[in-house]
């Protein structure tokens, strides 16, 4: 007498879009379906998948939609690591960051400081010398500007210029350390001592 076989069941990952349990076939890791229900583009990532998962295989031929869905869903698990890994580190919050853009190399000292503490050592680094580097460039061309141009210009051009410099760097320096330190914030990372309510 034959023993009974245990039930194979379907691998199925969940539809972002539309909560549905997609069944994968013969997919694989890094391969991509369209969801049956809400036609959601879906990547396939072995942590999503319930169920047996058949061995990953070199995904070749993707269209353009494919492969940037790929690169999006490796980059979030990046940034999940990211966080785990530094969840023990102060960092500056956003709105440190943002209101130093009044003086905004400090924006860029800050959020410098915020991606050398995640480890980043090189993009801290690039973002301290910009924030130092255009402050003083830009404070050069506005004081160029208002020696040799000043009579020619409308009063209120030189002060939409003068208040919306600082409104962009700060813009830019917000949100170019936002996404790794928001994964780090998420698995725990704390705010400095100084800051007990951020």
């Amino acid at each position: 007498m034959n023993a009974p076989t245990a039930p194979t069941t379907q691998p199925t990952i969940t539809c972002d879009a539309c909560q549905a349990a997609v069944p994968i076939g013969s997919k694989r890791v890094g391969d991509s379906l369209s969801c049956s229900g809400c036609k959601a583009l879906i990547v396939i990532t072995r942590s999503r998948v319930k169920g047996e998962l058949p061995v990953a295989r070199r995904t070749a031929g993707l269209d353009g939609q494919e492969r940037q869905s790929v690169v999006d869903t490796l980059r979030r698990i990046q940034l999940r690591r990211l966080g785990r890994s530094t969840q023990h580190v102060s960092l500056y919050p956003n709105w440190a960051v943002f209101v130093a853009g009044v003086q905004f190399y400090l924006a860029g000292i800050l959020a410098g400081e915020n991606l050398r503490a995640l480890g980043l050592e090189r993009e801290g680094r690039r973002l301290r010398t910009l924030g130092v580097v255009s402050y003083v460039v830009l404070a050069a061309l506005v004081l160029a500007e208002l020696i040799w141009l000043g009579d020619t210009i409308p009063r209120w051009v030189n002060l939409v210029v003068l208040g919306g410099i600082p409104l962009l760097m700060a813009l830019y320096f917000t949100n170019a350390q936002a996404r790794p330190t928001e994964a780090a914030r998420e698995a725990g990372a704390s705010p400095p001592p100084w800051c007990s309510r951020c």
